[in-house]
């Protein structure tokens, strides 16, 4: 297939594409949340390796090189190469996103024949398509695959055309986690059932949230964590942007939540919000939460730099701690829990939000300047089989040593709907035995992928900057409306229409 034309888009870096646009503070991507987080794999450096070609040829092998920007891709290629004589995939953990993506470009733009397989998340994909960077898969049989992957994820590895360009190997429904102990000190109550009624629409959780604090409590610990929900009305109709009452009632929720000071303002990623899973945590203001030269929040995730942290807010006056309820995060939360929850790991449950949302999930095609798509096929087919996606979900992975390991952490969400439904009435005790894949599986199976468009992830970047303007003061509401229009025409002039 010819490559099409690059747009400007592309040109300029990618614009991100992310589907976790409920408009918060800002639409915030999260780290890659892995089983390689429990347990270490090895990671080669970009910088020596992306740039050279290490598939040497050998005689009676075809030899792939596959990028990646998650650990997840070098434990399938290990797994691959150990059933396989024939064909061996060397897959290359390009580090951060940013780099990810430039070399990708560099490299399809440039007429690289290697990398053979591409990796990408959601945000990336679109961009990808348009850019002609990934061959077509149905005309290696794509089709017979589809019928076993969840619906989203599989239309989410289609160019506008329908033609599919990537496969999915993981689901990310997302929805709220909550710990039942606070829960109960709070409302009095813990289990699923009545808990999501909490989390049933954005009134009851406005509401919840301030009963949270009445009693000394919080039901977040940023207030961003409504970001993984979904618009019910897409963000571009008929090449005009959605601004409609929902995404105001949003900024206004938000801004509630950051004014009234319902929140402990632990942003998320940083060592206050990894620590308020695990137990007590200090509340911070709007000044601190990001950090200052006397209180750094970046300071890692371990038990180490939690007790840090407690001791620099101690001394800066933070002393009113408060223990939090709830994290919105999709189905690879349970992952994020298990690393950092500490003692309190078994005590937490999980509910649907006000909104079928997501976010995350990795997705794979051919190059399409590949000389070895044959082969290539051969991996992403096989990747994507039951076999496969049933030890992902076992917690499959590869321990230090370069040795196959199981359980590590089970319960991986993939997106073979025949491995899901085989599992679906597993009882998960650090849930209370709850059954996380029938619930998983149902979230997922509402939600909508027709109403995204590729400009989500730029509008809802810029819709948060509009809604950080207005929630601290800095704009009025009208002017930080203003602003969001301002922004979307100087980006989008002749291409995306403005009603005021």
């Amino acid at each position: 297939m010819k490559m099409k034309k690059v747009t400007a888009l592309v040109l300029a870096g990618l614009m991100t594409f992310s589907m976790a646009a409920c408009g918060s503070e800002s639409t915030t991507d999260a780290p890659s949340e892995s089983t390689a987080d429990t347990a270490k794999t090895e990671t080669t450096d970009a910088t020596e390796t992306a740039d050279s070609s290490s598939a040497e040829t050998t005689e009676g092998v075809t030899n792939l090189v596959l990028w990646t920007w998650n650990d997840d891709a070098l434990s399938f290629a290990k797994w691959f190469n150990e059933s396989h004589s024939d064909i061996q995939v060397e897959a290359i953990n390009v580090a951060s996103s940013g780099e990810y993506e430039t070399k990708v470009q560099t490299a399809i733009l440039g007429g690289e024949k290697e990398p053979d397989i591409i990796g990408g998340e959601l945000g990336w994909l679109p961009n990808f398509m348009e850019a002609g960077f990934f061959a077509d898969l149905d005309a290696y049989g794509a089709q017979e695959i589809g019928g076993h992957v969840v619906d989203y994820v599989w239309e989410a590895g289609q160019d506008e055309s329908g033609v599919q360009r990537a496969l999915g190997y993981q689901a990310a429904p997302a929805g709220f986690f909550y710990r039942k102990s606070v829960a109960e000190k709070i409302f009095g109550y813990s289990d699923p059932e009545t808990v999501g009624k909490l989390f049933e629409s954005y009134d009851a959780i406005m509401d919840a949230a301030r009963v949270a604090k009445e009693k000394g409590f919080r039901l977040f610990a940023s207030d961003s964590e409504l970001g993984y929900c979904v618009y019910k009305e897409p963000w571009v109709v008929d090449n005009k942007v959605n601004l409609n009452q929902e995404r105001i009632d949003m900024m206004e929720l938000t801004s509630a939540l950051y004014n009234e000071g319902l929140t402990a303002y632990a942003s998320q990623w940083t060592t206050p919000w990894y620590q308020s899973m695990a137990g007590e945590v200090p509340i911070l203001s709007e000044e601190t939460r990001w950090g200052t030269d006397d209180l750094a929040v970046w300071g890692g995730d371990s038990e180490e730099a939690a007790e840090d942290f407690v001791a620099q807010a101690a001394a800066l006056g933070f002393t009113d701690t408060t223990e939090v309820m709830a994290f919105g995060l999709p189905a690879w939360g349970q992952l994020v829990l298990s690393n950092h929850a500490g003692d309190t790991y078994g005590d937490w449950g999980f509910v649907a939000g006000p909104a079928y949302g997501w976010g995350g999930g990795g997705w794979f095609g051919i190059s399409e300047n590949s000389e070895k798509k044959d082969a290539a096929w051969e991996f992403l087919s096989w990747m994507m089989s039951d076999e496969t996606m049933e030890n992902f979900y076992n917690g499959f992975h590869y321990n230090e040593a370069g040795h196959a390991e199981e359980g590590v952490v089970q319960g991986n969400m993939c997106s073979n709907v025949n491995v899901i439904e085989k599992h679906k009435d597993d009882t998960n005790e650090a849930y209370g035995g709850q059954k996380l894949m029938s619930i998983y599986l149902d979230l997922a199976q509402h939600i909508d992928f027709s109403k995204q468009t590729k400009y989500d992830s730029d509008l809802g970047s810029k819709w948060g900057e509009a809604i950080s303007s207005y929630k601290t003061g800095e704009m009025s509401k009208e002017e930080a409306i203003n602003y969001f229009y301002d922004n979307v025409e100087s980006t989008y002039a002749g291409e995306l229409e403005v009603e005021r």
